[in-house]
């Protein structure tokens, strides 16, 4: 299924202390709503409690997360935030395992920075990956959260299949590292809950601004 979205796609920048690094932006606001399709809170969960270690140890991550049905309730959109990163751009640097280092390290902190910067007191941020406001997180400490106001969620966190998501928004797939095998680009997700119009160009502008 094909979401009928509008969608706005930049060609980008990174300066690094290797040279400059070109990567690309894809940004689509939807219905909030439209995303409950996607939606297996009890699935996801099962899978992170089997597979990431993370489980039950962070205060952001299963079984703790909401689901996205109760996070995303008091809100009618949801601007979808995409930045992408072709390998061949990293060629300089001769281990696979380093070049997806390298490019997730490149991509995510620019996401964070950009819906954090974005983000106002009515907004929620659906982050790409666990909350990383503390560390360790106050969970591994036996503690309460530290920020429960800013804290965030991921869409897996929430329960969201972003995969399928990102396909029938964008219309391409989210390839993963696999030892011995170096997929052609990597992406990273995240995604600002609002009632606000205009979200996609507010975004765009500020990820502009994060070169």
């Amino acid at each position: 299924m094909r979401l009928l979205t509008s969608l706005s796609e930049l060609r980008l920048t990174a300066k690094t202390p290797h040279g400059e690094v070109p990567y690309w932006s894809k940004v689509s606001t939807v219905s909030a709503k439209d995303i409950l399709s996607y939606c297996n809170k009890k699935y996801f969960d099962n899978l992170c409690q089997v597979g990431c270690p993370n489980y039950s140890s962070k205060w952001s991550c299963p079984p703790y997360s909401p689901a996205y049905k109760d996070f995303s309730k008091n809100y009618q959109k949801l601007c979808v935030v995409l930045l992408g990163l072709d390998m061949s751009s990293l060629d300089y640097i001769k281990q696979d395992y380093l070049k997806i280092k390298a490019a997730n390290s490149i991509l995510k902190s620019r996401i964070d920075k950009v819906l954090r910067a974005c983000k106002d007191d009515n907004e929620k941020y659906i982050s790409t990956g666990s909350c990383r406001l503390c560390k360790p997180c106050h969970k591994k400490l036996n503690e309460p959260c530290a920020h429960p106001d800013i804290r965030t969620f991921s869409y897996e966190a929430l329960g969201v299949n972003v995969s399928s998501m990102v396909h029938d928004i964008f219309g391409i797939d989210l390839l993963w590292y696999a030892k011995g095998s170096l997929p052609l680009y990597t992406c990273v997700v995240a995604g600002l809950l609002s009632n606000q119009m205009m979200l996609d160009d507010r975004i765009i502008a500020k990820i502009k601004e994060f070169r």
